[in-house]
């Protein structure tokens, strides 16, 4: 087991990648807080993948929210003793194009995506401080990385922000032992993806080089890698996995 008995925090863990990163995390026997704003699915996954309710704890978090993300940190060090990882996943998007998109509409996507980020790094690292020692993953995205057919300005700018975040991360929190990657999926088969036409997934995926679709599952196994300490040289990168949409 990668994780064992690593305490790791998971944002927007309730379903689609977040979920399949907590049920990755737990095979590999992490200790799992499982943060949502939609308490009820996060709740039902706590229960599903623990019974016992000893190794899992499911809280009700917006990540925008800075005075609610500091008292749910406080309620994982108060279960478990400890934080050695933040998973940033929690994100949301409102693709339209610009000519459509209100002021709004880009905040939104930019308040929750980036700054949601923002607040849950900046309010883990006294933990990890303490224990000099912590791994942060934010989950970026491969529309950060060059814009993408129909994702919108608002969600490649954020993403694209997330990448920068972690780069300055990584130098700053690298002397205190602190690790700080990002993950930049092409397009995953989520819940959430599942509800475009087959015709606009083609689209995202044009000039993929292999033929199989990328699964939450792919990105949750990598997930598991720059968590572990088998990523110990690793810190500052925007790790790009697409199938080969992007080669360079």
């Amino acid at each position: 087991m990668l994780l064992k008995d690593c305490v790791a925090i998971i944002t927007g863990a309730g379903k689609g990648l977040g979920q399949s990163i907590a049920e990755e995390f737990f095979k590999e026997g992490a200790l799992l807080a499982l943060f949502d704003i939609q308490y009820d699915l996060v709740e039902n996954l706590a229960k599903k993948l623990d019974s016992s309710g000893k190794k899992i704890i499911a809280i009700k978090a917006d990540v925008t929210d800075e005075i609610m993300i500091k008292n749910a940190m406080e309620q994982v060090f108060d279960k478990f003793g400890k934080i050695d990882i933040l998973i940033n996943n929690a994100g949301i998007s409102l693709h339209k194009t610009i000519k459509e998109m209100s002021v709004e509409d880009f905040n939104k996507v930019i308040n929750i995506n980036l700054n949601g980020t923002f607040i849950c790094s900046k309010t883990v690292i006294p933990y990890m401080e303490k224990q000099k020692r912590g791994k942060i993953v934010n989950i970026a995205s491969l529309a950060g990385r060059t814009g993408r057919p129909g994702v919108g300005v608002n969600y490649a700018a954020s993403k694209a922000g997330v990448i920068g975040l972690t780069q300055t991360l990584a130098r700053e929190l690298g002397p205190s032992g602190i690790y700080v990657n990002s993950i930049c999926p092409g397009p995953i088969l989520t819940e959430q993806t599942r509800q475009y036409p087959a015709e606009v997934f083609a689209s995202w995926n044009a000039g993929r080089a292999i033929q199989k679709d990328g699964l939450p599952e792919d990105i949750a196994q990598l997930a598991v890698f720059l968590s572990s300490d088998k990523s110990d040289w690793i810190t500052g990168i925007a790790l790009d996995i697409n199938g080969g949409i992007l080669i360079r």
